[in-house]
């Protein structure tokens, strides 16, 4: 007798079609796929003709960074699993925020997974920004014992004044509490230990939060002086102050760098034409580079012009609706590879009333799937499988989880999603399952609303109501 079996649904296949089927798992795995299953089932959900996806691959996302960890990762699971999210790899980075201490990773994550034990409604995992020189020193062991396969790179914080005052000593320090220059040098030292490790593992990785420091404070000091004058509202007056040029910038030098270090990188949150353009320009001046790229369902669904104003600060920035659109021509055309949400979520106080003072950021895991499923196969009937791709077995490829998660075949963990595509609702915070007390997407019309999300045949939300936090830590590669 099987543990669950799903009927008569429209399974979504990443990248292979969508057809009828039922599905059988059983000792958190899926032991059967078929036109018909024929066993008993300790538990048989009826999917009605609805459409049935893996569970979704939030491959990124922030736990603890405005709220504490514990607290953090609990609320945010389940806005999560409520989004039918089924695993979530959470950023994790020393300094400011977090957990606001510098150490070892040899000692920090030890208290990152006691924190997290007990604490996820999904399974999870980590990936580690190397900010001291003993993190770089650590990597190959980060990667062998702690099962962590891709790390991080913030381009953006070398030299950049953040809060917008001088004081005594470098940003960088007073901000992550480095002890080294956080600079190209010091990226080049972590492609290097990487490209080094891949010796033995292979597809361990660098993600790379591109935007060039320099250029954002010449256009923030001179945005702040305009913006008034200008009549730009928050949005518009941020991005012109974090440019695109800013990302163009950056991605070249993170290019130059993979190049020369064969160190494979990962593009996080791409917002604009610019910078799409940029990475096709380089990927034909440096073919050998193994590269990736993100975006997220902000940057596929907000633009300057919407009506989230300070609530939809977010670095990179939201950018224009030709933008927008570019990026989802970059889905069509296979030049997209992933979404991720960039959930970090943040209490409306620290957002506040004025644009150059506001904390960045914001939760948007609940809708990664609505927003892709709305703007993708409602607005521009791209192939549900296309799409499915972009959310489940292209992340779960890229962090080493494929073979486990991403994908519904035998063998594979038993996580899947069941929505109704046609089920359209009005976005507000409060029916939304985060602590967090806004949201940018406030009034939107998204389709897709999922219904049952079960992790490991386990259901861990159906119908606002939330089973018991069965999250795991997975150690990668998985296979």
């Amino acid at each position: 007798m099987m543990d669950l079996i799903v009927r008569n649904g429209h399974v979504v296949f990443p990248g292979k079609g969508v057809r009828k089927a039922d599905i059988g798992i059983e000792a958190g795995k899926f032991v059967a796929i078929a036109d018909h299953i024929n066993n008993d089932a300790k538990k048989v959900i009826d999917a009605g003709n609805k459409y049935v996806f893996p569970g979704v691959v939030d491959s990124h996302f922030h736990v603890g960074i405005y709220r504490p960890f514990s607290d953090d990762a609990r609320s945010e699971s389940a806005s999560a699993a409520a989004g039918g999210v089924t695993t979530i790899l959470s950023y994790f980075r020393s300094g400011k925020n977090y957990m606001n201490t510098s150490e070892p990773y040899s000692s920090l994550f030890k208290k990152v997974l006691e924190q997290s034990a007990g604490n996820f409604y999904t399974d999870y995992g980590f990936n580690l920004a190397p900010i001291l020189k003993k993190h770089v020193e650590e990597i190959p062991e980060l990667v062998s014992k702690n099962g962590v396969s891709t790390f991080k790179y913030y381009m953006f914080y070398k030299g950049l004044n953040l809060k917008s005052e001088v004081k005594k000593g470098s940003v960088e320090k007073e901000y992550l509490l480095s002890d080294e220059p956080y600079d190209l040098g010091h990226m080049y030292n972590i492609m290097k230990k990487i490209s080094e490790v891949n010796e033995n593992y292979g597809n361990v990785r660098l993600s790379i939060h591109a935007e060039d420091a320099e250029i954002i404070r010449i256009n923030l000091e001179k945005t702040r002086e305009e913006m008034d004058r200008e009549k730009l509202n928050p949005l518009q007056a941020y991005s012109k102050a974090r440019p695109p040029s800013s990302e163009r910038i950056a991605i070249i030098e993170a290019f130059e760098l993979a190049h020369e270090t064969h160190c494979p990188i990962n593009l996080l949150h791409v917002s604009s034409r610019l910078a799409l353009e940029t990475i096709n320009e380089m990927k034909r001046q440096f073919p050998d580079v193994d590269v990736y790229v993100e975006t997220t369902p902000s940057h596929l669904t907000l633009t300057v012009n919407s009506d989230a104003g300070i609530h939809g600060k977010v670095n990179p920035p939201i950018r224009s609706g030709d933008d927008r659109d570019f990026l989802w021509k970059g889905i069509i055309d296979g030049m997209i590879n992933t979404v991720g949400s960039d959930h970090a979520a943040i209490e409306e106080s620290r957002k506040g009333n004025e644009l150059w003072t506001a904390e960045n950021g914001y939760g948007a895991t609940e809708l990664l799937l609505p927003a892709i499923i709305t703007g993708g196969y409602v607005e521009r009937k791209i192939p549900l499988e296309k799409l499915a791709s972009l959310i489940t077995a292209n992340p779960a490829r890229v962090h080493s989880l494929y073979g486990r998660k991403g994908d519904i075949a035998l063998g594979f963990d038993g996580d899947l999603v069941i929505l109704d595509i046609n089920k359209k609702r009005k976005i507000r915070y409060q029916d939304l399952h985060s602590a967090q007390d806004f949201t940018p997407f406030e009034g939107l019309e998204l389709y897709g609303q999922p219904e049952y999300t079960i992790l490991r045949g386990n259901v861990t939300y159906s119908d606002g109501k939330f089973g018991d936090p069965l999250g795991e830590y997975i150690k990668r590669p998985v296979a």
